[in-house]
């Protein structure tokens, strides 16, 4: 396209100048902005880029320990299982990776629910319901509606019988014949 032929566009400006000028002149706008942020925008990213990294399996296992207080021995399988259904959830996803930050990756991380409601994480209200939807699923043993882990989940734990049932009610033993 021809120099006039750019006289109406609103980028015509650009075209004629050099591209090297233009560089010259983004970066200055950059450093600019950049000494104008200060050392707050560096303490911002430095402390943002621990959470940075996606929660692992072993890491949300870490977590749910302590969220649990290990009143069980949580499999991994069915942790997976949580941590997709948490991660695909963005009300869910920045909240457990702050809290993973805390109790997981800090140099002296709580090992109890009382250490962790002593580090303060659980004020913020998007950690404290990101917490208590943990709970919630290794408690009920449903990931959206399905079943996740039947058997072991943890309500059956705090009941006063061994097992939950596996027949209807007033149905006798398999072992008894009718």
């Amino acid at each position: 396209m021809a120099r006039a032929e750019r006289q109406g566009d609103p980028h015509s400006a650009a075209a004629t100048v050099d591209p090297g000028v233009l560089l010259m002149l983004r970066r200055r706008t950059l450093l600019a902005a950049l000494a104008g942020t200060g050392a707050a925008a560096a303490v911002t990213v430095w402390r943002a880029s621990p959470a940075a990294a996606a929660v692992t399996v072993d890491e949300f296992m870490e977590l749910s320990e302590v969220l649990t207080d290990k009143v069980a021995d949580l499999r991994d399988d069915v942790g997976a299982q949580y941590l997709a259904f948490l991660r695909a959830d963005p009300a869910f996803a920045a909240p457990l990776e702050r809290l993973v930050a805390v109790v997981v990756r800090a140099e002296d991380p709580p090992r109890t629910f009382d250490e962790l409601l002593d580090t303060g994480a659980l004020d913020d209200p998007a950690n404290a319901e990101t917490a208590r939807q943990v709970l919630i699923l290794w408690y009920s043993g449903l990931v959206d509606g399905r079943t996740a882990d039947y058997l072991e989940a943890l309500a059956w734990s705090s009941q006063d019988f061994a097992e939950p049932a596996s027949t209807p009610l007033g149905f006798p033993k398999w072992e008894d014949r009718p």
